[in-house]
Parts: C-alpha cells; sequence; structure tokens
C-alpha cells in the first residue's frame, strides 16, 4: 500500500483542532500558499488574519501579495469594500479598523483578507466564527507570533528566506519552550502583570523596573516578565526565566513560559532555492524534530 504522503497527513492531523494558524519565519517564505493548499482541500472552513492590513502591496518589499484561494461553502472574514459577487454576505462588523464581512463563497474564487484587529480579538473573532464552520484558519504573519498561544494548533512555514537549517531550527524549538512547573505557575499568576522573582524572599516589580530585578536575579530561583525581552536583557538574567509565551523573547536561550505553542507541522518551502536539491531542507529539519510532521505542499519526496 502507498504510503500517506506528509502534506496529506497534516490534512488528516488537522482534523483534530478547531482554531489553526499559519505562521511564517519570515518575509516571502511562502505562508500564503500553505494557507491555500489547506483551505483548497478542506470544507467548511474560515478564513482569516491577523497580518494583512488591506494593502495590495508587501509594506517592506513591494511585491504584489498573492491572494487567498476561497473554496465554494467556505468561509473569510474580508473588508465590507472587497465584497463581490462572487461572495454571500453572512455578517458584517463595524471594527476600529474599518467595516467587516463574513462571506461565504458561492463559487471558487479569490479573495484579499485584512487584520481585524489585535491578538485577543481576533482570538475572540475565531471563537464566534466556530458559530458558522468547522475550523478557523488564521493567516500568521511574520513578526505576529502571538496569536500562536491562542490557537489549538499551529503549523510553522519555513525555508531558505528564514534562514539555513540550522537557524531555522534555532527559531522553531525557540517557539516550542516548554511550560513551566504547576507549583510555579500558581505563584505567578495572581501577580501575572508584575515581575516576579521567587527564591528564598518572593518579590513583585512593576514591569518597568525589570532594570532593578535583573540586578537582584542572582538570589532568585525564577524570575517571570509579562514583556518582551531582547538578548541583551535575557543574557543578564542570573536565574531561570519565565515568560507568558514564546514570543516575549527575542533572544538565544532557555526558559519556560505559561502558555505553551502546540506545533502541529512545519512547511517548508524547500524549492526557494536553486543551490540546493529540494528535499535537503525537508530532511534536515526532519532529523531534528523527528516528531512534528514536515511537509512541503509543492514538493513530493
Amino acid at each position: 500500500m502507498e504510503a500517506i504522503k506528509d502534506k496529506e497527513r497534516v490534512l488528516k492531523e488537522i482534523e483534530k483542532y478547531k482554531k489553526i494558524a499559519v505562521i511564517g519565519l519570515a518575509k516571502n517564505v511562502g505562508k500564503t500558499t500553505v494557507v491555500n493548499y489547506l483551505a483548497g482541500n478542506l470544507s467548511n472552513v474560515c478564513i482569516l488574519t491577523i497580518g494583512r492590513d488591506g494593502e495590495e502591496r508587501d509594506v517592506l518589499y513591494g511585491t504584489k501579495k498573492p491572494p487567498i484561494n476561497l473554496k465554494r461553502g467556505n468561509f473569510a472574514v474580508i473588508p465590507y469594500e472587497f465584497v463581490g459577487g462572487n461572495l454571500e454576505i453572512i455578517d458584517t462588523f463595524d471594527l476600529v479598523a474599518g467595516r467587516f464581512a463574513l462571506v461565504m463563497a458561492r463559487i471558487d474564487t479569490q479573495i484579499q483578507v485584512a487584520r481585524v484587529g489585535g491578538f485577543d480579538f481576533t482570538n475572540d473573532m475565531a471563537d464566534y466564527l466556530l458559530e458558522f464552520c468547522d475550523k478557523v484558519i488564521i493567516d500568521g504573519a511574520f513578526g505576529r507570533v502571538g496569536i500562536a498561544p491562542y490557537m489549538d494548533a499551529n503549523i510553522i512555514v519555513c525555508g531558505t528566506a528564514s534562514g539555513d537549517i540550522k537557524s531555522n531550527a534555532r527559531k522553531i524549538k525557540r517557539l516550542m519552550a516548554k511550560k513551566v512547573d504547576p507549583e510555579i505557575e500558581e505563584k505567578i499568576l495572581p501577580h501575572k502583570d508584575s515581575i516576579v522573582l521567587m527564591g528564598r524572599d518572593e518579590k513583585i516589580f512593576d514591569p518597568d523596573r525589570i532594570e532593578e530585578a535583573i540586578k537582584i536575579s542572582n538570589d532568585a530561583d525564577f524570575v517571570y516578565i509579562p514583556r518582551v525581552i531582547d538578548q541583551f536583557t535575557f543574557s543578564r538574567i542570573k536565574s531561570s526565566v519565565v515568560v507568558p509565551s514564546a514570543d516575549f523573547v527575542l533572544g538565544e536561550g532557555d526558559f519556560f513560559v505559561i502558555n505553551e505553542i502546540k506545533i502541529l507541522a512545519i512547511a517548508v518551502n524547500s524549492v526557494s532555492s536553486k543551490e540546493e536539491a529540494p528535499s535537503t531542507l525537508i530532511d534536515g529539519l526532519k532529523s531534528i524534530f523527528n516528531d512534528i510532521i514536515v511537509f512541503d505542499v509543492l514538493y513530493d519526496p
């Protein structure tokens, strides 16, 4: 019997989840190609984005943004002015970002999506959309990994645009930071908006007093920091570090999180490099992440 291809395994695994984000590790890494693959092979799903702001071209590179392919019967949330004759309006929303519409495709068509709001609001919107569909697929966007902890599962998209095998593996491993022990989490949660140092003594600081916390961190068992920290800050903390989720750490090193990120699969844009065989990046990442599906929608090894 013929083996199931990795990209087909993803479709099977995704059946277990309701809210799924597709998140790129770099610009132009092929994230929309993955979104289109999922949307084209799944039924009764809704497409939502945390990344686009309604622009036709990429604000960094000026390249034309690829459209989302919406299969007949599937849903999407789009700016109201983009609604065309191929789309049926199911609901409308007047938001800070403008007027939006929940639409269903009457026939296979193409759409342009736009960001409805921040992470909390997007998650709330996704929960509401599940009243109309079986799943919500969120177009995650480079630089907006913060949506990942809210999701039931995430697909991380990488390729030569996001680095070589080692660089991509390092970025993915950072997103896979382990959840802190329940006993420590229990101590943090009552003060989740403050810096918390735990050791022989408990100390609570306002988030802007991070330098003061760093100076005494060598006397702590752990430091919880509820704000984004860069490499310079991270390297000076002399105890175990806990943050709300992996996107709060921009530096390298080990740390723990309150909210884990569930990675369902790693999508590889392996055909973007003319210098290497398409299988090189796939095989390299498979050897590192042997318990996670690694696939490419454009290449079947």
